[in-house]
């Protein structure tokens, strides 16, 4: 192997392109218009440009994928993990154009990849499974009837699927022609595969997978367990090795297990066996086999000292695998938390838009898309992805102290320009059922985890007038009490002046106004809190009455973003004072979107007469689709936006003139 095609984009392109250079292969990444400036087309040798994200998703191409790997004189092909990673069909058309399919056989694969068919090699390899049934062919009504014999809860979930796309829970027949509907849509859209599994939903319990690899050599080996169970929407939140709630003897059973089915399908290269165990009764059942390397693989490389993406390399090219069971160890505990663009406060509602900041903390191994930086990085988390901007991995002798060092590390991270579950993630990881180990897939629906808005208190207002105004901060404010230097801020539509007189010596007399006369920019007294600062480019450290705190910021025109050093990025406006901002009126019946999003199809016309309910507008945000439903019956009176149209958070996407209205305009 000597030049290798990465398909695929982000942090595991910009993964395995470091292990590729570490061992002297040449590299190739591909780009969609989104990812123009990523730092995954610089860090290649050589980069080239797919196509744009309007025309369909340029990573699910194969054939031109193949082609640009031909023309620029690669050798092999790595898909990384999503898009066409699990698609064996694509993995036999890059052996048919005579290049290296970095991953396992397409027989493997399609062994595997039907989720229906996976069940089926497991039961002959004598490894529990779970009860279901596939839905692929069936009519809506005739799967609910089928659903109703299995017993609600069911799960539906897409057969050539993973990463909670084309996953939903259903709590009952009236509930499942909707949720299929739309599971089908996500797993198409995601897969280009349609087809769904139907299983019963084990409420409680706890996501073990095992990590495995095969040579083809006849070697199979595992790397022991990982335990995924804290998970929102089944997209995994909290990673670690070694699980926190099985015995050494059921460790022993499961990873065997793993093992037997990875050799009876002459598995090669990395793959994880996923199996669900009952917390109360201590047995365990396959789930599925991931055919690829995992999202959460740094968890195993930091547990054992292995490269799996170098081991990946070796074996496409043939080599037997580095290491025997016997000499493969574990040593401490790893945890691996991933921090994405959402908002905690809107039910962890997907962000998107320009990373200002991003300055990941210490203690931890870090794997992000971005490159580190302020607003020159260009960082940009775009809605036809994934919302996640790092993966934050620590290690440690033991599972609290790798927890704490994960925590550390989350503390000493700025991420700014964007919401994000940062400071979510660290209460997450101090909340004591999580310490204590008691992390079943219910954890969150157990256990309230605060989300509040986040926190504009008086110092971080002053901390924010005090690094605005840069180093030498002594030189710019007067002393004078009765006319101090006041800054304006805004935090949405509240107005807050903050007032500072010079001290001497660093330190000023203030005060924060938070219900201020708009005609007024000086106030006759300060509170006279003493400050001390120090300031850096994007940081800024102060005291507030004796107490020191730390803060970065970062600014781009009249926008300031702030962020305590243990607390939530907070969005600011400056200047001088302002009008008051206009807040657009939307009609009642009319329908917006949630958060920046896709427009995928539009089910009504002007004229339409619609009950309350009925599907308006379907929209994709982060892969995850939403039918966005009539508020009330109505009349379509406009419609805004069309497929393929990207909008922004609170677009107005349909106009409706509810029954009781007159004509007023939306």
């Amino acid at each position: 192997m000597n030049k290798l095609l990465i398909a695929n984009r982000g942090e595991i392109a910009r993964r395995v392109i470091r292990s590729a250079h570490d061992v002297g292969i040449a590299t190739v990444a591909v780009f969609g218009a989104a990812d123009r400036n990523a730092p995954h087309t610089w860090e290649a040798d050589e980069a080239v440009f797919l196509g744009d994200e309007a025309d369909g998703n340029p990573y699910l191409d194969g054939a031109n994928i193949i082609a640009v790997a031909k023309a620029r004189g690669a050798d092999a092909i790595h898909p990384g993990y999503g898009f066409l990673a699990e698609n064996a069909g694509f993995a036999q058309q890059v052996l048919d154009a005579g290049l290296t399919w970095v991953g396992p056989s397409p027989v493997a694969m399609a062994a595997m990849a039907a989720k229906d068919a996976a069940k089926e090699r497991a039961r002959a390899a004598n490894v529990p499974v779970i009860e279901g049934f596939s839905c692929a062919d069936m009519s809506a009504d005739e799967a609910a009837q089928k659903a109703n014999e299995l017993g609600y809860p069911v799960l539906l979930k897409a057969v050539a699927g993973g990463g909670g796309r084309g996953m939903r829970v259903v709590e009952s027949s009236a509930a499942f022609a909707d949720a299929m509907e739309v599971a089908r849509a996500e797993a198409n859209k995601s897969f280009g595969d349609d087809r769904l599994l139907v299983e019963r939903y084990i409420a409680r319990g706890r996501h073990v997978e095992v990590q495995v690899f095969g040579d083809t050599h006849g070697n199979v080996v595992h790397l022991f367990e990982r335990e995924c169970s804290i998970q929102r929407r089944h997209q995994k939140i909290v990673e670690e090795s070694p699980s926190p709630g099985i015995t050494t003897e059921l460790r022993t059973a499961i990873c065997d297990a793993a093992v037997a089915l990875t050799a009876a399908i002459e598995y090669v290269g990395a793959g994880t066996v996923e199996f669900l165990v009952d917390d109360e009764r201590g047995d365990f059942a396959f789930l599925e086999v991931n055919a690829r390397i995992q999202v959460e693989h740094p968890v195993t490389e930091l547990l054992t000292g292995v490269d799996l993406v170098a081991w990946q390399l070796h074996v496409a090219d043939g080599g037997a695998l580095p290491l025997t069971q016997d000499e493969i160890t574990a040593t401490g505990h790893a945890i691996e938390v991933r921090l994405c663009a959402e908002d905690p406060a809107a039910d962890h509602r997907p962000q998107g838009g320009p990373v200002w900041l991003w300055k990941p903390g210490s203690c931890a191994r870090i794997d992000s898309a971005f490159a580190i930086g302020g607003v020159d990085a260009r960082n940009e988390v775009s809605v036809h992805y994934d919302s996640m901007v790092a993966k934050v991995i620590a290690h440690g002798p033991t599972r609290l102290a790798a927890i704490a060092r994960l925590r550390r590390a989350l503390a000493d991270t700025a991420l700014l320009g964007i919401t994000s579950n940062r400071t979510f993630l660290g209460r997450l990881l101090n909340h004591p059922a999580l310490l204590a180990g008691d992390t079943t897939t219910r954890f969150l629906s157990d256990h309230a985890i605060d989300v509040s808005d986040p926190r504009f208190d008086d110092a971080t207002a002053i901390a924010a007038a005090l690094w605005l105004h840069g180093p030498g901060l002594g030189n710019r404010f007067r002393s004078n009490d009765y006319r101090p230097d006041v800054t304006v801020l805004w935090h949405g539509e509240a107005r807050v002046h903050v007032g500072l007189a010079n001290r001497g010596s660093g330190r000023f007399s203030a005060f924060v106004d938070r219900d201020p006369d708009p005609s007024l920019l000086r106030f006759p007294t300060t509170d006279r809190s003493a400050l001390l600062v120090e300031h850096a480019d994007n940081a800024v450290t102060i005291e507030v009455n004796a107490h020191r705190r730390r803060f970065h910021a970062v600014r781009s025109g009249d926008d300031l973003w702030i962020q305590p050093h243990l607390g939530d990025a907070v969005a600011l406006r400056i200047g001088t004072l302002l009008p008051e901002p206009e807040i657009e009126q939307v009609a009642g019946g009319s329908v917006v979107t949630e958060s920046a999003a896709v427009v995928t199809e539009v089910h009504v016309a002007v004229g339409d007469v619609v009950q309350a309910d009925a599907p308006l507008v379907t929209v994709e945000a982060m892969k995850m689709l939403s039918v966005l439903r009539a508020p009330e019956p109505g009349t379509v009176t406009e419609i805004f936006a069309a497929p393929g149209d990207s909008v922004p958070a609170g677009a107005v996407l349909v106009a409706i003139e509810s029954d009781d209205e007159t004509g007023d305009e939306a």
